[in-house]
């Protein structure tokens, strides 16, 4: 006797696949997103903590003009940075986390609209 409940239609399998690939897609953006990024030569992390550590400092250079803090970077050196270099990399670490974003919802809009994805193209870095 065949268990016809166990059958998976070719619509199931179809959605499926497309979850499949939804949360490929949003490995794939965490994996750019904490990718980092050079600034001027510099290493600059991007990762979670290192975003809340950069908004953080960036409030206190807005704060106080005078503000200005040794920053470990990405290759495990130290620099002084002044109030503004700190806005200016939460700035460009916040973009950099933003065009992540936005490439991950291009593929899914790509994806919801029946058009071929590629997970691993586009991203930025």
């Amino acid at each position: 006797m065949i268990d016809w409940s166990q059958v998976v239609t070719a619509e199931q399998q179809q959605e499926t696949d497309r979850q499949a690939l939804r949360d490929q897609i949003a490995t794939r953006r965490h994996e750019a997103m904490c990718a980092g990024i050079s600034i001027s030569g510099m290493s600059v992390a991007t990762d979670d903590v290192s975003q809340t550590r950069f908004a953080g400092a960036a409030v206190s250079a807005m704060l106080d003009p005078d503000y200005a803090v040794r920053w470990k970077t990405g290759d495990g050196s130290f620099r002084l940075l002044s109030g503004a270099e700190i806005i200016a990399i939460a700035t460009a670490v916040r973009a950099h986390v933003q065009a992540c974003y936005d490439r991950e919802a291009d593929l899914l809009a790509a994806l919801d609209a029946g058009e071929a994805v590629d997970p691993d193209a586009g991203w930025p870095g």
